[in-house]
């Protein structure tokens, strides 16, 4: 009997919680779908890291604080209200892309690593960890910053903060507004796609938040450069301003931003392998990026020149980067320098309405909201260069074929060619200085094995020192990388290539190089240059 009394209490319990939740219902509709959202949350979080081949670690069970911890590492950032289903990419099938550029890609989406915490622990970093530089007071134009404008309040407090460390060189802090991970998503990614000249910072973010999502430690990751910062800032504005030169004389925003775009994939070539290519750094310095570094630095060189130039995130076959240019007629433009850059260059990607990308350019992510491109008044005005249709053949000096030193010399002037050597006539100072700077470069692991390395190599070289006399080394690895740089030289490419870089950089008038090549016994080819420089 009393088991069946305890048996009824319990029943009538069981039916009192339910009619209670049922008037809590009818007063709040909306705490059923929170609840259920809550329950689900564990399931789906298993499943997402069943996909992601997610990994578990907990810690010792004897620490005072123990918990475990699920890490989580996503790729992409996810535009508001913007539906998981939109997100997939565009089926190739769906695109035009020409054959020519459809290499010509690389952007790599913002990628985060999230650790899950407790609760308890996630106060007690709130309270202990600094806030770092708050950016208090710190406000960005609209019209050349358009993803900090996209933002809510909260947000556009942890944009300030996010920027102002990393200008800062400080990695590691709490935010400085309560934020969920939605929130340090379209901040971070705001700043990094409006900021190419914090180049050092990676496109990349680690963070820890409670189970209900609040973040409460942001972790920013910078890359080799801000080992050197000083030293890297002071290339990258030499870079910029290589191309920055190009543009004076021009008076409207037109003629500077094609003056741009040309000196841009002129100087830069397109290598899926280059270092740091997701950054302006890439392009300007390097010499060598994909579409994201293409599209960073066509953005820092305009906004050097007032010219509204916002980075895009998007698709086109494969993940890809290009700009978004507003000129004076307050009209806004698309330009994908990275797909111009072809043999010979073009202009069939500069200044196009988005009806003309709309076959092979998709946004994504944050750039969806970037302003339309409806303008007219400045696409199509350029012709694109052909390929020469007259060919005239040169039948150029006799090539080394022993270990006998073969000298060749150019410069910014008339050249004239005698037998095996190339010399060119240009005034040289009386009061040249003797000093000269020995620079061997390469090793016994890896020489030089490219001719656009050859270049840049020469360029960093000369670049090192003021002297009037300039001497250094370089080795290539093999007899046919030489017959490359001995036809540059006979041809004139090298001047295109580092020489008259240089003297823009340096101010200098002109150059004299000759360079002795001599066979190594491992096949290899040393390389050494004299430069008379004027």
């Amino acid at each position: 009997m009393r088991i069946v009394e305890k048996v009824l209490y319990g029943v009538g319990g069981l039916l009192a919680l339910i009619l209670l939740f049922i008037a809590l219902c009818n007063h709040d509709p909306d705490i059923a779908v929170r609840i259920g959202e809550r329950l689900g949350k564990t399931d789906e979080n298993a499943d997402e890291m069943l996909e992601a081949g997610v990994s578990e670690a907990k810690l010792s069970e004897s620490a005072a604080d123990s918990y475990v911890i699920k890490t989580t590492v996503t790729q992409g950032q996810q535009p508001a209200a913007k539906s998981p289903e939109e997100d997939e990419e565009e089926p190739a099938e769906k695109l035009n892309i020409p054959q020519k550029v459809a290499a010509l890609t690389g952007y790599i989406p913002i990628k985060s690593t999230g650790t899950e915490i407790t609760q308890a622990k996630a106060d007690e970093i709130l309270e202990t960890l600094g806030k770092g530089k708050t950016g208090d007071g710190l406000n960005f134009d609209e019209e050349f910053y358009p993803y900090f404008a996209m933002l809510n309040e909260t947000q556009k407090s942890l944009y300030r903060q996010i920027y102002a460390n990393a200008d800062d060189m400080e990695k590691h802090f709490s935010p400085v507004a309560d934020i969920t991970v939605n929130d340090l998503k379209n901040a971070f990614t705001a700043v990094v796609s409006d900021h190419p000249e914090l180049f050092w910072v990676d496109t990349a973010y680690k963070y820890k938040y409670a189970p209900l999502g609040q973040v409460a430690d942001i972790t920013l990751v910078f890359n080799v450069t801000a080992n050197d910062i000083d030293t890297a800032k002071s290339k990258f504005e030499d870079g910029a301003k290589l191309i920055l030169d190009k543009t004076y004389g021009q008076y409207t925003d037109y003629d500077k931003e094609r003056e741009a775009h040309d000196a841009l994939i002129q100087s830069v070539r397109y290598d899926a392998n280059a270092p740091m290519n997701q950054s302006a750094y890439s392009a300007l310095v390097y010499g060598r990026t994909v579409c994201a570094g293409y599209a960073r630095a066509l953005q820092y060189v305009l906004q050097q020149l007032d010219i509204p130039c916002y980075y895009v995130m998007g698709y086109a076959g494969e993940n890809h980067a290009w700009n978004i240019v507003k000129l004076d007629d307050g009209q806004y433009y698309h330009v994908d320098s990275t797909w111009d850059d072809t043999n010979p260059n073009t202009y069939d990607y500069f200044n196009c309405s988005d009806a003309d990308y709309a076959g092979n350019h998709v946004r994504r992510d944050l750039s969806i909201y970037l302003p339309a491109c409806r303008g007219s008044r400045y696409g199509g005005l350029e012709v694109n260069p052909s390929a020469p249709s007259d060919i005239t053949t040169v039948t150029p000096p006799k090539k080394p074929t022993t270990n006998t030193p073969a000298t060749v010399t150019t410069v910014t002037g008339t050249t004239t060619t005698t037998g095996n050597q190339t010399t060119t006539q240009a005034p040289v100072t009386d009061n040249t200085a003797n000093i000269t700077v020995q620079t061997v470069r390469g090793s016994e692991e890896g020489y030089i094995g490219d001719i656009y390395d050859y270049y840049i190599e020469c360029f960093a070289t000369m670049m090192e020192t003021d002297d009037d006399n300039i001497s250094f080394d370089l080795i290539v690895t093999d007899k046919d990388l030489w017959e490359d740089i001995y036809e540059a030289y006979d041809d004139g490419d090298v001047q295109d290539g580092f020489i008259e870089r240089y003297l823009v950089e340096k101010h200098r008038n002109s150059c004299v190089m000759s360079v002795t090549a001599q066979e190594r016994e491992d096949g290899s080819w040393l390389l050494s240059h004299t430069a008379e420089v004027n």
